[in-house]
């Protein structure tokens, strides 16, 4: 009987560590609305939108480092639109796209001014978000990484 209360002793607390242990997340939050979804160390993401100045659509490729994203590179069929970042380095051809590579960065928050015209988005591997369709077309939207408890993250999907 001894080993039977010691063997669910020892499934409770490794059940309330693993529940406790960190996870990261994603929260994009327009003030009265949140949205979370997972988004772990290394893992990458894509912020697309249409570019307003060319009309042209822009896919930056980002990565989470720590609390902080990182974009690592800009693609989009309109030379002008990859120009437009004005970074140094040079801007070369895939396929029917203009790839440049991003400078050193580190920024802790995205803010992104919503207008449904811009169709903007942000895709993990196995989520996506329609900004203009979860926030409206008018929003102004703060995008940030955490870690959270494991039981925290697995609520917040429920819901």
């Amino acid at each position: 009987m001894r080993a039977v209360f010691a063997f669910l002793g020892f499934v409770t607390i490794a059940t309330g560590a693993a529940l406790a242990a960190p996870v990261g997340v994603l929260t994009a939050s327009d003030g009265t609305r949140d949205l979370t979804v997972p988004l772990g160390e290394g893992e990458r993401l894509r912020y697309s939108y249409l570019q307003s100045v060319y009309g042209a659509p822009v896919v930056e490729e980002q990565e989470r480092r720590a609390n902080a994203f990182q974009i690592l590179r800009v693609r989009s069929p309109e030379l002008r639109a990859v120009e437009y970042f004005r970074w140094d380095g040079p801007v070369r051809r895939d396929g029917d796209t203009y790839v440049q590579d991003a400078p050193p960065n580190e920024v802790r928050q995205l803010v992104i001014r919503i207008t449904a015209a811009n169709v903007q988005r942000l895709e993990g591997a196995h989520w996506a978000i329609d900004l203009p369709a979860q926030f409206g077309d008018e929003a102004l939207v703060r995008v940030e990484l955490r870690d959270v408890p494991r039981i925290l993250a697995l609520l917040r999907d429920r819901r």
